[in-house]
């Protein structure tokens, strides 16, 4: 049988792009989760390329006032669905989501996130928040829903790609403030069940009633 042999002769544009990415230079980025200084680089959100990762640590320990690991809760036809702790988990855009005892409200974005909890010892856990760079155009929102009836109750929206993490976590604050302040926002006019306070994702914030509220839900 006659060999056949082909022509793999690299095209002009192909070799230039190669040889190009031979001598250019590369970035690392290495990310130590277990370091002091990751936990406060990322403790909200840090840009690495085009996404922006952040880090939750959380104490299996129950003693000592830690609050227990909490479960991710996602609305979804109508519904509030349980989504128990794994170790990648994924929320699509637009699909209200809620971390129990990580913050007080429904996030609603217009990104794709993925979570991955990963142990780092018997009593540490981390969970690694990854999205996409808030580019023009992005909004998120922060709301809450009646937990009985899922009724409407409040919602602020931020363009975060216009005015970004500076400005998102301004408006987090304003909203969740704003949420507590007033106790009609918190009634539902459907069914009368009055919703918990609401907190940000930094509990060294809290006051003591949103401390309170932290460990309900």
């Amino acid at each position: 049988m006659t060999e056949q042999k082909t022509d793999a002769k690299l095209s002009d544009e192909s070799f230039a792009f190669m040889k190009g990415l031979i001598g250019a230079k590369a970035a690392l980025t290495v990310m130590d989760f277990a370091s002091a200084e990751a936990e406060q680089r990322y403790r909200s959100f840090y840009p690495v390329g085009e996404m922006l990762v952040g880090l939750r640590f959380n104490d299996t320990k129950t003693s000592g006032g830690a609050l227990k690991l909490g479960r991710n809760l996602k609305i979804v036809d109508g519904k509030i669905v349980v989504e128990e702790r794994s170790n990648v988990m994924f929320t699509p855009p637009l699909v209200p989501h809620h971390a129990e005892h990580g913050y007080g409200f429904w996030h609603i974005n217009d990104e794709q996130e993925m979570a991955m909890n990963l142990r780092l010892s018997e009593t540490r856990r981390v969970t690694v928040l990854v999205e996409g760079f808030p580019k023009r155009g992005r909004h998120d929102r922060f709301a809450w829903y009646c937990l009985k009836c899922l009724n409407p109750l409040y919602m602020r929206e931020v363009e975060t790609g216009r005015v970004g993490l500076p400005g998102f976590y301004a408006v987090e604050d304003q909203a969740f403030q704003e949420f507590n302040s007033e106790e009609r926002l918190r009634i539902c006019n459907a069914c009368g069940a009055v919703h918990p306070r609401a907190y940000s994702i930094f509990p060294q914030q809290d006051t003591p009633e949103e401390r309170e509220s932290r460990a309900l839900w």
